[in-house]
């Protein structure tokens, strides 16, 4: 967890840190490492309120969903050497206290829920997960172990990439956090003497602990990915909700952040010689004071309301004025510290005075949530903040500390007892100080070492201490980690005690010597907010564990009881090194045997031993077996990085949006010679147009299709006024009267992102519009070319523009031709015979220009297709009829139904200010439906104004929704009589019900009766299915299920020369898809191949069950056997068997295509949503160039390395 809103507050600080992460980043990432623990709070926890809890989940499920998110992050990230996946284990005691509060603050808040749920008269469905589980040594734990290495084995069989990485697993039975394992593995590959410092290393995780730890461990490149954040307050929780949501991922390149600290710290007028990572690792220590998860922070340090940029201005006083760093290679410089300490005890004071003025402002807020909870809490803190704020302003720190020592730790300052206690409290702190340090330098310093005191010392107190002490280098004594059944009884509350083994669960009843005559496990306990606002960042005071009473008690149960699992679960493992071997074969049980046999697998398991040395020795040595160099120039930076361009100077200014306490670092850029615009002036002249390499710090190919400035206006060949997008406005005008228009608008939107990305320009000289082309596409010839057709269009000043490489990003590699022998093809035939996009091998070259290829063919048509039915769909006069309903009642309860709740939530603070309780199955002015539940026939994709809203009056209601609303209105007669009193016209135009207007004389009654509706709505599988375009179709499930039982017909071999068949791909490499005007069409019903390892194995046969619009066209895929990657199509299909694949990832074997062209080449608007347009033009991809082919369409060549 760290230091709260770091994440935040560093992202404004240093704008250009973080930018979108997506499949084709271009970055070269050698080492990948995935701090697995919070995948599995993202799979197994929803944010619809009430879901956990009410939907029971299947573990299956949850293993797979667990499973593909790690295999999306791999994919995603697509690292080239070595893959590092770890969960936490057994947590050193320091950070196991720290796990025992937020555990019994969790089972609070779940006693909160399952009062609500026991008032409604609703039962807890889910019995299968809780959160707790997420803990070393708990079945759960122990089988996702289990279900990791299986992954792993098959993964080396399913996927051709992992061929020549390195996979380390280190589970939750091997001791340490995952984030210290890392760490761990990090610095001993760094040790290493063939270690290579341009290696590129990548962590995932969404902890703002591993940025600080990634700045730490000081290699060239490494950056975080994480999920981009949502910082939007939900104000309407949403039973159906149905929006196609995709993970969207950011990077923080940590080059770039240490750049930005080496501009902003290089300016200090420093007493001793200036060094970067010694001023980082100063910086860090400071940060700890802020927050970590080992020590409580000091009282009112966070980075809210500007306190963050007093701590920093503190921070560059010490640096002013020191005569050595605090820190030394993991070390206290204990003759520096004073100072830091010194200068940090009057900012406290401030902090204080600031803490004091927000909570006044927050308390104001009667409706927040936590203040509903904690009234008294923030008000008696409030009491204490105004007490030191008074005391402090008139000097009067003697009584302000006497006063604070009182209030939080019980002790009089006074006696020579409270200054006892207090000397201890201050030893134990800077003990935490050293603990903390050592623990991300070096390793874990203690295994049971622990901060006993739930309040840090004030710092006036910790620099009086320092200034009487002489304090030598703090060490640890040797230790060892708990078992895992110690570090549950440590850490769970009783409520968990059934995660444990039944012989251990004697240890919670109320007699145990652990409830008597000190109770461990309280079910009643004190929450201080000690200075915070947020219910999170609290102080939970539960009893701190006597641990030698624990492990004494531990030992007297009798652990023969336990089975042959539970003793596996309580013994510590092994991390190991996974790697493709062509000699051993290893036979690997199936952990997931309803999806996947058990099978033999060309894959090493090496046991580590524990021993993280001899791991990074092997993990080093086979990277120089196997010859694995360097693919791009050493000579280019392989990150983006702010020092690509000439900065001329970099200054601090307050931030302009609402963050306006915060300050951002602000770089000029030095301005671009004025010669370049003659350059251009002569390019545009040329046939073809500027290529270029655009943006800042990321750096992108593109085109350039205009540069202005206030004298110029060039337009680039090919490109005019109408072509571009950002002009739209001025498409009609004459250009030379609008030209000083265009120049303004180009200027305001180019100083908008100056402005966001922290940029100073002195002056504009000219400026760009650019062309970055989202995808590639392949041409006949094996080369690359670039999608026309998918373009986003970026205004930007001349200076980021270049034509050469000035980040050393990654090309596609060119297709070899030796690279065909021996090789899995997917391949056309040539004589249009059914076999087109069959998969096979290459036997043989028989000469320069033909080679023997086998076939593998599938049958084109599903077998038995005929006996397959869809589902019923009715008119919605009938379906009105049928309930007794008017049709504009039916269409409303289709759509959304908010209920405004308001200020009227005082039962619970879990729903929040109004609740959606609509099917939400259609979205009139997005022009989308749920297919699986309506229809509408000769439905128009692109109909707009009135006839888009018409359309829906067409719509034919499913039987499986028309049960749904049967059961609605049976539930809730209220709100159906409500609709039935307002009238039509009224109707319509109803955004928001009121709940008062529903239930005017029990309105808490009504509240729980929404509730009940809601649950029961969250609870019906339909309620996941996703929103798309009209035009979309789909299979319903019970079509799809009756697909997948259908048997397919064997396998036929054949053989064909290479003048009879086009390569469409190849396995060895991931390429983009066949050019986009290649014509296909695909149709529900129809077989098609996968063409890359993306979404299914290359060369995956499958069935199309849908084909949906959700801004672009995709195709929803049955494929014929499982795979880790592929999904349930949300409950539709069955487990791993699905996917939502691009249109152009998959060929279709069963449309003729070649007669197509003829067919539709009327350019139906009917076909648009499948992919046809009549301006399409025929392409045939192509290896050995066979004769009488059509002429070619060949996009614009671009050279790849």
């Amino acid at each position: 967890m760290g230091v709260p809103n770091f994440y935040s507050w560093l992202s404004k600080r240093y704008p250009m840190c973080k930018y979108p992460f997506t499949k084709h980043h271009g970055h070269q990432i050698d080492f990948l490492y995935l701090d697995m623990n919070q995948v599995i709070y993202k799979c197994a926890t929803n944010q619809t309120i009430l879901k956990d809890y009410m939907i029971e989940k299947s573990i299956e499920a949850l293993w797979t969903s667990i499973l593909n998110y790690i295999d999306a992050i791999i994919d995603l990230v697509d690292p080239k050497l070595v893959i590092y996946l770890t969960f936490d284990g057994v947590a050193p005691r320091a950070k196991a206290n720290q796990q025992r509060q937020r555990r019994f603050a969790s089972s609070k808040g779940d006693a909160k829920i399952k009062l609500l749920l026991k008032q409604l008269d609703l039962e807890q469905q889910n019995k299968t997960f809780k959160n707790n589980q997420i803990t070393a040594g708990t079945e759960f734990m122990y089988e996702l172990n289990e279900q990791i290495k299986f992954f792993i084995h098959r993964k080396f069989k399913e996927d051709q990439k992992y061929n020549n990485l390195q996979v380390i697993f280190s589970g939750s039975d091997v001791p340490g956090e995952g984030e210290h394992k890392i760490l761990e593995f990090m610095r001993a590959i760094k040790n290493q003497k063939d270690f290579n410092p341009n290696w590129t290393h990548c962590i995932y995780s969404s902890d703002a602990d591993l940025i600080m730890l990634g700045l730490g461990i000081h290699f060239k490149y490494i950056s975080i990915i994480r999920e981009q954040c949502n910082m939007d307050q939900i104000k309407t929780q949403i039973a159906c909700k149905r929006s196609f949501e995709q993970v969207k991922f950011e990077l923080i390149n940590l080059q770039i952040v240490k750049e930005y600290m080496d501009l902003e710290y290089q300016k200090i007028q420093m007493k001793i010689p200036f060094n970067i990572d010694r001023v980082i690792d100063d910086f860090l220590l400071l940060f700890f004071l802020i927050g970590n998860d080992f020590l409580p922070r000091v009282y009112c340090f966070d980075i809210k309301q500007g306190t963050v940029e007093l701590i920093i201005d503190t921070f560059k006083q010490f640096l002013e004025q020191c005569d050595d760093y605090v820190t030394d290679n993991g070390w206290i410089n204990w003759k520096s510290m004073p100072l830091l300490i010194q200068l940090l005890s009057a900012f406290e004071i401030k902090a204080i005075e600031k803490r004091l003025e927000e909570l006044k402002k927050q308390i104001k807020d009667t409706d927040h949530p936590e203040y509903l909870d904690y009234k008294l809490q923030w008000e008696d803190e409030l009491k204490i903040l105004d007490a030191l704020n008074i005391q402090f302003s008139n000097n009067n720190s003697v009584v302000a500390r006497k006063l604070f020592y009182e209030n939080k730790c019980k002790i009089d300052i006074d006696t020579e007892d409270g200054k006892k206690e207090l000397n201890k409290i201050i030893e134990k702190y800077l003990e935490g100080f050293q603990f903390v340090l050592s623990y991300y330098y070096h390793g874990v310093p203690s295994w049971e070492w622990y901060y006993c005191y739930y309040y840090s010392p004030m710092c006036f107190d910790i620099c009086a201490y320092l200034s009487n002490k002489q304090i030598q280098k703090i060490q640890f004594g040797q230790s060892k980690p708990y078992d895992p059944y110690q570090q549950l009884l440590l850490i769970l509350p009783p409520h968990n005690a059934s995660l444990l083994p039944a012989p251990f669960r004697i240890l919670y009843d109320i007699q145990s010597p652990l409830r008597t005559p000190i109770d461990y496990y309280p079910n009643e306990y004190e929450v201080d907010p000690f200075g915070a606002i947020w219910e999170h960042q609290f102080i939970c005071k539960v009893p701190f564990m006597n641990s030698d009473l624990l492990v004494q008690e531990y030992q007297k149960i009798d652990q023969s009881q336990l089975n042959e699992l539970e003793k596996k679960r309580s013994t510590f493992g092994n991390a190991y090194l996974f790697v493709q071997t062509e000699n051993k074969i290893t036979p690997v049980q199936s952990k997931l045997p309803q999806i996947f046999k058990d099978k033999k697998y060309r894959t090493q398991q090496i046991q580590l031993n524990g021993n993280i040395l001899q791991a990074s020795e092997i993990v080093i040595s086979r990277i120089n077996f196997l010859n694995q160099k360097e693919q791009l120039d050493n000579n280019l930076p392989k990150l983006p990085s702010l020092f690509v361009l000439k900065i001329n100077k970099s200054q601090l200014s307050n931030r302009k949006d609402k963050h306006k306490n915060q300050k951002t670092l602000k770089i000029e850029l030095a301005q671009k010679n004025i010669e370049f615009l003659n350059k251009i002036e002569e390019a545009s002249d040329l046939t073809l147009r500027y290529n270029c390499y655009c943006g800042y710090p990321q750096n992108y190919y593109g085109e350039l299709a205009l540069v202005m400035s206030k004298t110029s206006f060039i337009f680039l060949k090919n490109y005019q006024l109408k072509n571009i997008d950002l002009l739209q406005e001025f498409r009609d005008d004459n250009l030379n009267e609008v030209k000083d228009d265009i120049y303004d608008l180009l200027k305001s939107t180019l100083q908008t992102r100056l402005e966001n990305q922290g940029i100073y320009l002195e002056q504009i000289n000219a400026i760009a519009v650019v062309y970055f082309y989202k995808e590639m596409i392949r041409n006949s010839d094996r080369t690359f070319g670039y999608n026309m057709l998918k373009v986003r269009e970026e205004v930007m000043p001349l200076e980021w523009i270049s034509n050469q490489k000035i980040v050393n990003l990654m090309d596609y590699q060119l297709l070899n031709q030796g690279d065909i022998i021996n090789q899995k093809v997917i391949v056309g035939n040539d004589d249009k015979s059914s076999i087109s996009g069959s998969i096979g091998y290459v036997q043989k070259k028989d000469n320069e220009d033909q080679y023997i290829i086998k076939i593998f063919r599938q049958p084109s048509r599903v077998i038995d297709y005929d006996k397959i039915k869809n589902q019923k769909y009715f008119d919605v006069n009938l379906v009105a009829e049928k309930l007794n309903l008017s049709q504009e009642i039916i269409h409303y309860l289709l759509g959304q139904i908010r209920i405004y709740i308001g200020d009227k939530k005082k039962q619970t603070d879990l729903i929040v200010q109004s609740i959606d309780i609509g099917f939400n199955a259609v979205h009139k002015g997005k022009n989308q439906l749920v297919p699986e539940l309506l229809r509408i026939h000769e439905a128009q994709f692109d109909s707009e104004g009135y006839e888009k809203f018409k359309q829906f009056e067409k719509a034919e209601i499913s039987e499986i929704l028309f049960k749904d609303m049967e059961e609605y209105v049976k539930r809730l007669p209220e709100l159906i009589n409500f609709l039935k009193s307002i009238g039509k016209e009224k109707l319509r135009s109803l955004q928001q019900i009121k709940i008062t207007d529903i239930f005017k004389d029990d309105v808490q009654n009504g509240i729980n009766v929404i509730l009940k509706l809601y649950t029961w709505l969250i609870t019906l599988p339909t309620s996941q299915y996703n929103l798309c375009n009209v035009a979309s179709s789909t299979y319903s499930s019970q079509t799809i299920k009756a697909l997948e039982e259908l048997k397919q017909s064997e396998k036929v071999q054949k053989t064909l020369s290479s003048h009879k068949f086009w390569l469409l791909n190849l396995e060895k490499y991931y390429v983009p898809p066949l050019m986009t005007d290649h014509p296909k069409i695909h149709q529900l019903g129809d077989r098609v191949v996968a063409l890359n390892n993306n979404y299914s194995n290359f060369g995956a046969y499958g069935i199309v069950v849908g084909i949906i619009d959700i801004g672009e066209i995709m195709v929803e895929i049955v494929w014929d056997k499982p795979r880790f990657g592929q999904t349930d199509l949300g409950g539709r299909c069955s487990p791993l068997r699905g996917s939502v694949v691009h249109f152009l990832d998959v060929f279709n074997i069963t449309q003729q295509w070649h007669e197509q062209l003829n067919t539709y080449s009327g350019g139906a608007k009917a076909h648009q949503v499948q992919g046809w347009t009549y301006k399409q033009k025929v392409f045939v991809p192509s290896y050995d160039k066979p004769e009488n082919k059509k002429k070619k369409y060949k996009p614009k060549k671009v050279q790849t390395q």
